[in-house]
């Protein structure tokens, strides 16, 4: 595929492996990865492809993604600086920051509210898009103001409410690229705030698996709870290739060290389409799966 010279003018590498790029640690080959440095930067690339009729994919921090193939349009990886800024209670971060950081250091500056987020890999702007939460906290209820790159390529601050979150996903997911957002955190004290974050992370570490995941593979229907799903239809431990549904948590399913992404697809197939005959119920992913050919699911 050849590109024009305006988005050859942004920062670019060629032919990385998706499992360089994802906590699941597998998948095809980003052909054309490209990582602004700058807002400007950024704008232009959204604005070059929708000028030439590009198809483009955006990745945060890879934490939720299942690339089956390779991947041949531009791909754009916010490379933006890591901003935190702090005006008493008022924080701005930049979507680029680490999500787990950013709970860490409001925390050593004494702030409280978002203790919850501690545990929850890749980017602030990826917690975002999807509306992560855990513990009963999400960022559709901290967050009051997010500043966004539009799909044409505008930058706007929104003023936000609740009902623009739902249950992992928000308004972002129409096509927008979260840059940062700014939320009111409370005063307290730093040490207490540790403690409860340690709590969080012995909890996390209790019952959920460690190694090669992408988190929580299916969102919860209503009224249910996938894993519970899952482990009920008999399928703790089922493994195909060197895909294996956790024995752990069964709504995580790990990559055991050089799974195929075909063995990984075939296993969510077959968990969603067991869980169906089980207890008719069809399970929706909350991953992103990005293939060429679209993946039929």
């Amino acid at each position: 595929m050849e590109l024009p010279e305006e988005l050859l003018s942004i920062p670019y590498s060629r032919d990385v492996p998706f499992r360089k790029l994802t906590t699941l640690g597998l998948g095809g080959v980003c052909r054309w990865l490209f990582e602004p440095v700058t807002e400007g930067q950024a704008r232009r690339f959204v604005k070059t492809c929708r000028a030439f009729n590009l198809n483009y994919r955006v990745l945060g921090g890879g934490s939720n993604l299942l690339a089956l193939s390779d991947v041949t349009v531009p791909v754009m990886r916010l490379a933006l600086p890591k901003e935190l800024s702090v005006t008493e209670n008022r924080v701005y971060a930049s979507a680029s920051y680490s999500h787990p950081a950013l709970a860490r250091d409001v925390a050593d500056m004494g702030l409280s509210g978002i203790e919850w987020a501690c545990g929850i890999p890749g980017s602030f702007g990826g917690a975002l898009r999807m509306n992560a939460g855990a513990h009963g906290g999400e960022w559709g209820r901290v967050v009051d103001c997010v500043r966004f790159l539009t799909a044409d390529g505008e930058i706007i601050e929104k003023k936000t409410a609740i009902s623009d979150f739902s249950y992992r996903s928000s308004f972002l997911a129409a096509g927008h690229i979260a840059l940062g957002a700014w939320f009111d955190l409370t005063k307290g004290d730093a040490g207490a705030i540790k403690k409860k974050m340690g709590e969080y992370l012995s909890i996390r570490r209790q019952r959920q698996p460690t190694g090669r995941t992408a988190g929580s593979v299916f969102k919860n229907p209503p009224g249910k709870i996938a894993g519970q799903l899952i482990e009920s239809a008999g399928l703790k431990g089922v493994r195909i290739g060197n895909a294996e549904v956790s024995s752990i948590h069964s709504n995580f399913l790990v990559n055991l060290g050089d799974a195929s992404p075909s063995d990984y697809w075939e296993l969510v197939k077959y968990v969603r389409a067991k869980v169906a005959e089980a207890h008719d119920c069809q399970l929706e992913l909350e991953i992103e799966v990005w293939s060429e050919p679209k993946a039929i699911f």
